[in-house]
């Protein structure tokens, strides 16, 4: 989703932020030389930290020029390691996935999808990841509650389409999930997908029994929100009604992953230190439920963060559903 742009009111070109702030920093030596593995992340972000570069030299945000500290040195490696531990979990069976596959998707997306002036804030790790993770848990029916225009979906489907599965994307915007079924349709990735332009909590309360729910769903900005409105609505937080009424659809033993779960520092990076104040306040109530209704909860410090969460195994499915 655009998190940054609830942060930060610089504008910029729509498209992937890891591509926009990759392509800004791409003359700085001291970037080059962290992503080379040369300079370690905690140096790189004491430099930035110091003001070795401020966001306007380079046509980035705070934000954006923060998240550059996040970065893996080695993606591959990274995910790597996040399968070896869901595999020791007991979360997957393997840790073997189509590393081919997922290149030459990369390559179609690159050229294909359509951005219109958004701007995505999914890194290349966690489109990998869940690109992964799709193909090793095989669901056979996936809901995406705050699918926005299906950046994230698009990274799911093939490992859905090969278990013969099906999913349902979720957005009460209808300008963005008419993008989303263009680009998924131009991509060849339209079949046995749903495009629900609908409320998510409402939508969540009917649905039936789902092996996998992904979760990046985003209300109005503090900043934005009408006055009096319910908090729970507001930014991330809404991530806690959306689960309350998807939960109970979600088979016991199956996952949730959440994007947008930036919740621990990585370095001492200051800029940080406020925003994972701001998103554990959001994410309280959410944090809760999942106390509740999931027995295992893995944080992935990914670059914007995500959640793998698998629900009970002593859950029952709500009545309805059953």
């Amino acid at each position: 989703m655009t998190t940054a742009a609830t942060l930060d009111t610089t504008r910029t070109a729509g498209g992937v932020a890891y591509d926009i702030i990759d392509r800004a920093l791409a003359a700085v030596p001291e970037y080059q030389d962290f992503r080379r593995g040369l300079l370690s992340r905690a140096a790189y972000c004491s430099w930035l930290g110091a003001g070795g570069l401020r966001p306007e030299d380079v046509g980035l945000n705070e934000d954006q020029l923060n998240l550059s500290t996040r970065f893996p040195v080695d993606e591959r490696a990274f995910v790597a390691e996040v399968l070896e531990g869901l595999e020791r979990d007991g979360v997957i069976a393997s840790t073997d996935y189509p590393e081919d596959e997922f290149e030459a998707l990369r390559e179609r997306v690159a050229r294909q999808f359509a951005h219109e002036g958004r701007t995505t804030y999914i890194f290349p790790e966690e489109a990998r990841l869940l690109f992964a993770l799709c193909h090793l848990l095989a669901p056979r029916r996936t809901v995406f509650p705050g699918s926005y225009y299906g950046y994230w979906a698009v990274w799911a489907l093939p490992g859905i389409r090969a278990a013969g599965g099906t999913a349902t994307l979720i957005d009460i915007d209808p300008g963005t999930m008419a993008l989303a079924e263009r680009n998924l349709t131009a991509l060849g990735l339209a079949d046995g997908v749903e495009f629900a332009t609908t409320d998510a909590i409402a939508h969540g309360r009917t649905l039936e029994p789902v092996d996998l729910c992904v979760l990046d769903a985003e209300g109005p900005s503090p900043h934005r929100a009408p006055e009096g409105m319910d908090p729970d609505l507001i930014d991330k937080a809404i991530y806690f009604p959306i689960m309350e009424a998807t939960t109970p659809a979600l088979r016991p033993g199956c996952l949730l992953i959440a994007h947008n779960m930036l919740l621990g520092n990585l370095t001492e990076n200051r800029y940080f230190t406020g925003r994972i104040a701001n998103n554990r306040a959001q994410y309280a109530r959410f944090h809760g439920h999942l106390d509740a209704h999931y027995d295992l909860q893995r944080l992935i410090p990914s670059s914007e963060g995500v959640g793998v969460y698998r629900r009970r195994t002593d859950a029952v499915l709500r009545e309805a559903s059953r």
